[in-house]
């Protein structure tokens, strides 16, 4: 897990710190696998990426997660399976 974090790290310092996507940074790193914790690691997703936590908020909105609370009562992010017709299918 050090490795993805600092390849997720070097990836961010890329092209004189211009912002990397979203999507790539989650693929990278296998604790986002299923679901995206919204305060902690949404804030700690933006200040490695060098933006602002509502931008990234977006971009998980447009990469098909929704906001939902788990049944502990915190907020997550988690991608919709009906959107993804393969997930569902299970291929």
């Amino acid at each position: 897990m050090l490795s993805n974090r600092r390849e997720a790290k070097a990836l961010t310092r890329q092209n004189n710190n211009h912002l990397v996507d979203i999507s790539t940074y989650l693929s990278k790193n296998k604790r986002f696998k299923s679901f995206v914790y919204d305060r902690r690691e949404i804030r700690n997703i933006a200040d490695n990426l060098g933006c602002k936590t509502d931008h990234v908020r977006t971009e998980l909105r447009k990469l098909g997660y929704s906001l939902i609370k788990n049944s502990h009562g915190q907020m997550v992010w988690k991608k919709d399976q009906l959107k993804h017709p393969l997930t569902v299918a299970g291929i």
